[in-house]
Order: structure tokens, then sequence, then C-alpha cells
């Protein structure tokens, strides 16, 4: 069973892995709005570098400015969140 299961699989149980293990280490020294706000962050600049290459077989939906301003103001309230820690 295991030897018909696909590396993306293995690789996706990894990565899931580094990311839990991750903010668990992150959220004692952070806080758990900063580390949360962060992970959003980061899903956001990957889900819009996704759309504007048409990775994993999804339509092309390019960078615009206003999509990118969308990224810019929650990398901005990382900034404010931060701040006020």
């Amino acid at each position: 069973m295991l030897s018909r299961t696909s590396p993306f699989s293995w690789t996706g149980g990894i990565l899931g892995a580094i990311y839990i293990a991750t903010a668990i280490f992150m959220i004692p020294k952070l806080g758990a709005t900063t580390v949360l706000a962060l992970m959003v962050v980061g899903q956001m600049l990957l889900s819009l570098m996704l759309d504007h290459y048409g990775l994993l077989g999804i339509p092309d939906y390019p960078v615009t400015g206003i999509r990118l301003l969308g990224v810019v103001l929650l990398v901005l309230g990382v900034v404010l969140i931060r701040w006020q820690a």
C-alpha cells in the first residue's frame, strides 16, 4: 500500500508537519496573533503566485494592482500587530 503512494503525498505530509511544528515553536516567541497573521500572509503570497502563473492546472489570474494592494495591506496588518506587542 505504501509503495503505491505518490511522492507528492509524502511531500504534503512532511510540509504539513513542518508547518505545524513551526507554528508551535514560534507562538511563544511572537504570539498567536502574529504567527497566524504571518501564516495568512504567506498563504496569500503563494496563492497570488499560483494564480499569476496558472500553476497546478488552475486558470491564469494575473497580478493586478488591487490584488497586490490587498497583500500589502495584510503585511501592514502584521507590522501593526507586532508594533503593539
